[in-house]
């Protein structure tokens, strides 16, 4: 008998390899296809991993062998690719932003429901070692009452990048520019360790790419646990630098640069080693968008699959997708308006 969890991929551009890298390297997957509405990039995908090409989606959803569909695809069809596939049946895990719409996103929760399926946010940085290690001291309060956590992404993406597709950098289909689409990882890595924010305040603008959305964006943020920060996502800072993460409390700091701790030191306790994964490559995507460590899309594809089969809680499903996209939304809105924007 078959135990495994068959995926079908939908969109085989550059993060669809990390899928189907994560997919071929775990036991309990399979791959039944691929979908791309480019035949022959579908095609390529389905020769190079052994797999058949649906020649369209609805094809793809039609399949009975078929448990569960990445979707990886521009922003904007995120949702309604999820929506369909959600009403078909079949489990989701969706590349980030779950949406580019807050209703959407809920419309995407309720299908789910009354469909009985899994609804999986791609946030693979969450699986990382050190932001599990950091989680746990936040929760025992080992840095005392917070004080202050500021996130920076000074990323770089030259405009070739965005003159490569015509989705990239449009409102329409990309749903924002920096803090959207390359920053949402870090956003949700804050709202993650932070907990809720209180309220967001945030300049936006476009100075360097020649893009419709912003390329530049910079917010104080007041989180309900009572701390200030700032947060910074830009794509115009050459060459591009590590994420950064600086927690400070009134008994002690923890920093993270990309997933990395490089500086832990806490009152009253005793020394601590920093984390080192022996073998881990430092990802480089604050200056190339495809230097990403497949070990993320590893352990979250793991975790679909033992959600999926009831062996296991959902660790990113589409409540948590929804607290980055509104985290997001909400900087947007404050800069559109020029003041304070405050959160539910």
């Amino acid at each position: 008998m078959d135990l495994k969890v068959h995926f079908a991929v939908a969109g085989c551009g550059v993060i669809s390899r990390f899928h189907l890298h994560a997919i071929r390297t775990i036991e309990d997957a399979a791959l039944a296809g691929v979908y791309d509405p480019v035949a022959a990039n579908a095609e390529q995908a389905a020769a190079e991993y052994g797999a058949r090409a649906y020649p369209t989606y609805e094809a793809l959803l039609e399949d009975d062998a078929v448990d569960a569909v990445c979707i990886c695809t521009p922003s904007h069809l995120h949702a309604p690719l999820a929506l369909a596939a959600v009403r078909a049946g079949k489990h989701v895990l969706v590349e980030k932003p779950v949406a580019l719409r807050m209703e959407d996103c809920d419309a995407l929760a309720a299908a789910a429901a009354r469909a009985g399926v899994r609804v999986g946010v791609v946030s693979q940085l969450r699986f990382a070692p050190a932001i599990a290690r950091v989680k746990r001291a936040l929760e025992v309060g080992l840095l005392g009452r917070l004080t202050r956590c500021d996130l920076c992404m000074k990323y770089y993406r030259p405009q070739s990048y965005y003159d490569s597709g015509s989705w990239r950098g449009t409102l329409a289909m990309d749903g924002g520019g920096a803090l959207m689409n390359q920053g949402i990882h870090g956003v949700d890595l804050v709202r993650y360790l932070m907990g809720p924010a209180e309220s967001i305040y945030a300049l936006s603008g476009t100075l360097v790419r020649d893009i419709e959305v912003e390329d530049t964006l910079t917010a104080a943020v007041t989180w309900r646990c009572g701390a200030q920060g700032v947060i910074e996502a830009s794509v115009g800072d050459y060459p591009g630098f590590p994420r950064r993460i600086e927690i400070n409390g009134e008994a002690g700091v923890i920093i993270l640069e990309e997933d990395r701790i490089v500086k832990w030191e806490a009152e009253g306790a005793p020394a601590c080693r920093l984390y080192e994964e022996a073998g881990t490559r430092a990802a480089r995507t604050h200056s190339d968008a495809g230097a990403l460590e497949p070990s993320g899309h590893i352990a979250q594809l793991r975790n679909f699959i033992d959600a999926v089969r009831g062996e296991g809680v959902l660790l990113v499903d589409e409540g948590e997708g929804r607290k980055a996209l509104q985290l997001v939304l909400a900087a947007y809105r404050s800069a559109a308006l020029g003041q304070p924007v405050r959160l539910e």
